[in-house]
């Protein structure tokens, strides 16, 4: 089975990347009938392989096996220069290669090697295979077959080099809302029907920028490049400080992932804060992939007092299922089941059997996206014991 060996290196290769670049190599060292292929990098005056594909690890794994070599003493360079050919069938028999160490070095019997060109010109490294005895069947071969699959992996480069400078340029910008005003929270009032009265508010993020993006494009980008806890610890943590402005009779409702909850980063946030005020909100849209352990998770942040909310229910199947597993304290019902809610008896219905669910299992339920007297007054007579929407009031920045 043919090994893949990725090095380290300014470059990203991701596994997907990997296992396609193994497959191109060794396809290519088979039809070649090479030991080795490899990807050879120039940079700062050395040739480095930044991926190796053999059929065994033995010459890999040697100590005296280099990856680096200065860029002048290395077949790479001078294939890429015009001073060697693209095919060596006896590196012995060659002036050149015969008195170059690396022959020894890497005990290179027959050689293939191309230029790796990028898009503007620039020469990234090589293409190269090697074999350990000298193979005269070489001088027939064309090396197009080789140029070809130097063209496909520099294009492989070139799509992870943009990513990353993409992905570097999303973490710079979140990184940078900790220095910044660009983040702000808003709060929606949350109506309790038999009190009459404001109970409570959903803490929700806002970003000030220029070109202005929603707030799950920030949330979406920052778990796509490893920020994800840190971006929510940061609006937690903000949310968090607008407490003291929230009158001692209301709670505050948060946002959180399972995957934060997990990591304790918010649990670390509410153990500083007074808990017994604070909701948790898990969306329908949070995979949870061990409800056990989960469960212990909340576990230990519902001994704070903080209380649990199943958000978006009725919107799929998930948010039933966090409803049936999490024996939350809040159902939220999702703004698309109350939407015209009161001329529509199918949503009646569904939000009727969540009621009568949630009054069996002692939870509590809110509506969301209540905008009308009408939705309004149908959610009360199916006994919703609190509602948010623009009926009630719009998220805004606490005075």
């Amino acid at each position: 089975m043919a090994v893949g060996t990725v090095r380290s290196g300014p470059d990203y290769f991701d596994e997907a990347f990997g296992v396609s670049i193994a497959k191109l190599l060794g396809m290519l060292r088979r039809s070649f009938s090479m030991d080795m292929a490899f990807i050879g990098k120039f940079e700062h005056g050395t040739r480095t392989m930044v991926f190796v594909e053999s059929d065994n690890n033995a010459d890999l794994s040697s100590e005296g096996f280099c990856f680096s070599h200065p860029q002048s003493q290395t077949y790479c360079r001078k294939i890429a220069d015009g001073e060697l050919p693209s095919i060596i069938p006896d590196a012995r028999s060659n002036a050149i290669t015969r008195a170059m160490d690396v022959t020894n070095e890497l005990s290179i019997g027959a050689y293939l090697g191309v230029p790796i060109y990028l898009s503007d010109g620039e020469i990234y490294g090589t293409l190269c295979c090697l074999k350990h005895s000298s193979d005269p069947s070489l001088e027939t071969r064309d090396p197009s077959l080789l140029a070809f699959v130097a063209d496909v992996i520099a294009d492989r480069i070139e799509f992870h080099r943009h990513r990353q400078r993409h992905d570097n340029q999303i973490r710079s910008r979140i990184e940078g809302l900790s220095s910044s005003q660009e983040l702000t929270m808003h709060f929606q009032p949350i109506w309790s029907i038999t009190g009459a009265a404001i109970c409570g508010y959903e803490a929700l993020a806002r970003f000030n920028t220029e070109p202005y993006r929603s707030p799950d494009i920030w949330f979406s980008e920052a778990e796509q490049v490893g920020l994800g806890d840190f971006l929510e610890t940061l609006a937690i943590d903000l949310a968090l400080t607008q407490l003291p402005k929230i009158p001692e009779s209301c709670f505050l409702s948060i946002n959180a992932s399972p995957a934060a909850i997990l990591s304790g980063a918010v649990g670390n946030l509410l153990n500083r804060k007074d808990a017994h005020r604070i909701v948790l909100e898990v969306t329908e849209h949070s995979q949870i992939l061990d409800y056990p352990e989960f469960r212990d998770s909340v576990q230990s942040i519902r001994k704070m007092g903080a209380r649990l909310a199943i958000d978006d229910a009725g919107s799929g199947y998930a948010s039933l299922q966090h409803v049936l597993e999490l024996d939350a304290d809040i159902i939220k019902l999702d703004l698309n089941l109350i939407r015209n809610i009161h001329c529509d008896r199918k949503k009646q219905a569904l939000a009727a059997a969540l009621v009568s669910y949630a009054q069996r299992v002692r939870a509590q339920v809110v509506a969301e996206g209540v905008e009308t007297q009408e939705e309004f007054d149908v959610l009360k007579e199916l006994g919703v014991d609190k509602v948010q929407g623009y009926y009630i009031g719009k998220p805004a920045e606490l005075a």
